[in-house]
């Protein structure tokens, strides 16, 4: 009996190590089994997709001749300088609207010419220049314009026509007028002369802009003019007067 008692004690008191590194284990196999287990599927996040308005399509439109144009010179023009015959740039001051639709929007480019120019001279004969305003430059394509502008200097005139009554001559002295001078930024109105059709394109949803309208692809400008009626009757003149050379 003795013997076996201590067997078993013995028998217990190896087993004990064994039980107690078997609790240990325990917490480690259970997260094992944690990890290998698949997780809860999570709710799926609800998604915000939003609306996007479609905007309204062009529509066509024809915006009548005769629409009035700010023009502003982009350099300095004087008589003393230019020439006769040259091109100028202008650029329009504000959004030119027509029945709540910005037709030609600021900062447009236009181009005029110079159709008559007069230096200054002496007895006190003032400088001259006529400004007409030939075209908008509208994405490529010239809408003619009609308008003109005259500038003359200030001149000595009636003081040289005194002096030379007075004492016969103008007392060795030159008298000149002045030259007519235009600043930058000098400010002009003209007109188109064309109806243009146009298609006008809404605001996108939301917006306080106003409408925009584009010259539409079936626009044919009419031709734009060149020289001056000036330089035009002078050539007329001489043609006259060579054919009656010839009549003799």
């Amino acid at each position: 009996m003795k013997v076996r008692h201590k067997v078993a004690l013995g028998a217990a008191l190896l087993c004990v190590p064994g039980l107690a590194h078997a609790q240990e284990a325990a917490p480690a196999v259970d997260q094992a089994m944690a990890v290998a287990a698949p997780a809860e599927a999570a709710a799926p996040a609800e998604v915000f997709v939003p609306i996007t308005p479609v905007p309204a399509a062009p529509t066509p439109a024809t915006i009548a001749a005769g629409l009035s144009i700010p023009l502003a010179l982009t350099a300095e023009l004087s008589s003393s300088r230019n020439r006769e015959g040259e091109t100028f740039a202008l650029t329009v001051t504000q959004d030119v609207v027509s029945d709540g639709v910005v037709v030609i929007p600021r900062g447009t480019r236009g181009v005029g010419e110079i159709t008559l120019r007069s230096g200054r001279g002496m007895f006190g004969k003032s400088g001259k220049m006529e400004l007409s305003f030939r075209y908008l430059d509208m994405d490529g394509v010239r809408v003619p314009l009609d308008g003109t502008h005259f500038q003359a200097g200030e001149g000595n005139t009636a003081g040289t026509i005194g002096a030379v009554l007075a004492v016969g001559v103008v007392g060795g002295m030159v008298v000149t007028g002045r030259s007519a001078n235009m600043p930058e930024g000098r400010e002009f109105t003209a007109r188109t002369i064309d109806a243009l059709p146009v298609m006008v394109l809404p605001p996108a949803p939301g917006s306080y802009d106003r409408p925009q309208a584009r010259l539409a692809a079936n626009y044919t400008p009419s031709a734009i003019q060149t020289g001056s009626a000036h330089r035009m009757a002078e050539e007329r003149q001489r043609r006259e007067a060579r054919e009656a050379r010839r009549r003799r």
